[in-house]
């Protein structure tokens, strides 16, 4: 990870030295060597577009579907660049042979900024997917008309004003713009998840960039022009090593296609975590058997607190992953204590309120938790400072235990219990109003209160287990 940067960098760096030294630019014209290089690059990105349209099959998200279509933008378009390389099938240099890489820059790039936002204004889902069916099946109509007709017409391009510095610096500014953003966006994905397959969109939407760039800037046939056509390959290389790796490490395409869409952030995190703390979170739901399924709900009603508080998606990964630890200290205390059934007695209450300690404890022996220990530790402070286990008061208590407390109160009051029935969602709300400000945060009880009411988050609370219930603080 640490030679990514100066990796990302070097294409740019090589470029302007190029253009600052032309005598470093030198002229060097391979036709043959162009023709199998655009070829080589057209039939990654055709890989890359055939196994999204398969992801399309086990993730029903429409942004798939708009993310093949940057790949087949970028693949089938170019290919006209190749394919009208003098010296193959045609013996001159046509306008479609340079206007070709333009339009697919642009069109890839446009596809790609719309495979990372959420189309507006549709009813319902069912309408997302058939506008989004809609415009695959009339761009990849389009494509296949681009190409026929390039082919069949080499001049039909010559109205696009290629040699103009005025064309050139526009398109690439708003090329490198849009590429820009999809990686900036890929890369708030992986800032949360950290899968291999966000981060290989992050590299290869990069290179496209700075593919652009050398398209825009570079003098043809000379190297800085050979830059672009590389990095094409460059691109797309990176994109299928990182894929094959997720694939290889998840067992199925299905988990590249969520990770791409940036769907189901929960799944995301579980599947960028190292086994280790995996089976880790596993032993805690297991240990505390009649709460199963507690800790994995307030991991995912913490997530929608700090997204609604807006953290960014670092704070969220680390949130989460304290939540989804935040009763590792039970996995210390005696089974017998856990598994009684009934209302605990003061001695035995005492007793379980050391979870929080032996938490922190845990926490300092794992690499992965050591930062998330002073969370794991304050998770039953309350914010009038009559909590536990060290009295904090307000603002004293970490952000994320503040967040964690407001989780695990309202799942503990939507769980049944053998001493009480669960509350319905509107009796939750109501005691999460009583409670802000004297046992709550009222900024994170008020941003949970947000999501229930915008009905962003369902609540199904636990069905009655039949085996004996655990008694836990809270």
């Amino acid at each position: 990870m640490k030679l990514l940067g100066p990796i990302l960098i070097a294409p740019a760096v090589i470029l302007v030295a190029l253009l600052a030294l032309p005598k470093l630019d030198t002229l060097w014209m391979a036709p043959a060597f162009h023709f199998y290089v655009v070829s080589g690059a057209a039939l990654m990105a055709a890989v890359i577009c055939a196994l999204l349209i398969e992801a399309v099959r086990s993730v029903r998200e429409t942004r798939i579907l708009y993310l093949a279509l940057s790949f087949m933008a970028l693949g089938t378009l170019f290919s006209v660049h190749g394919l009208t390389t003098p010296g193959h099938l045609y013996h001159e240099v046509y306008p479609v042979l340079k206007a070709s890489p333009w339009a697919s820059t642009f069109a890839g790039a446009l596809f790609a900024v719309l495979s990372t936002i959420s189309v507006r204004g549709l009813t319902d889902e069912h309408s997302s997917r058939r506008l989004s069916a809609l415009v695959f099946v009339t761009a990849a109509a389009s494509f296949a008309a681009f190409i026929g007709v390039s082919l069949a017409f080499p001049t039909w391009l010559a109205w696009m004003p290629t040699g103009s510095e005025t064309f050139r610096y526009s398109l690439t500014t708003v090329t490198v713009g849009m590429l820009c953003f999809a990686a900036w966006r890929y890369y708030q994905s992986y800032q949360l998840a950290r899968m291999g397959s966000q981060l290989a969109m992050v590299v290869g939407l990069i290179f496209l960039a700075e593919a652009q760039l050398a398209l825009g800037l570079g003098r043809v046939w000379h190297y800085s022009w050979w830059e672009y056509h590389l990095l094409f390959l460059f691109a797309f290389g990176a994109i299928l090593a990182g894929w094959v790796w997720e694939y290889r490490r998840s067992n199925g395409v299905h988990a590249i296609a969520e990770a791409l869409v940036m769907r189901d952030a929960m799944a995301q995190l579980n599947r960028g975590r190292e086994e280790s703390l995996v089976r880790l979170a596993d032993e805690i739901e297991a240990f505390d058997i009649a709460t199963f399924g507690h800790v994995g709900r307030v991991a995912a009603y913490s997530f929608v607190i700090g997204k609604e508080l807006g953290l960014p998606p670092a704070a969220l990964r680390r949130l989460v992953l304290a939540a989804q630890m935040h009763d590792i200290g039970k996995i210390s205390l005696p089974l017998g204590l856990l598994m009684k059934p009934g209302k605990l007695t003061a001695a035995e209450f005492n007793q379980m309120k050391t979870h929080a300690v032996k938490g922190w404890d845990i926490a300092q022996q794992v690499k992965a938790l050591r930062d998330k220990g002073s969370i794991i530790r304050h998770h039953h402070e309350r914010f009038d400072g009559k909590g536990y286990p060290d009295g904090l008061t307000g603002e004293e208590i970490p952000l994320e235990s503040r967040i964690i407390s407001a989780a695990d109160t309202f799942d503990a009051v939507t769980s049944e219990r053998p001493y009480r029935p669960a509350m319905t969602v509107e009796e939750a709300k109501a005691e999460l109003r009583r409670v802000a400000g004297s046992q709550l945060d009222p900024r994170c009880a008020e941003a949970l209160l947000n999501v229930l009411e915008r009905r962003e988050i369902q609540v199904t609370p636990p069905a009655p287990t039949r085996t004996p219930e655990v008694a836990t603080a809270g």
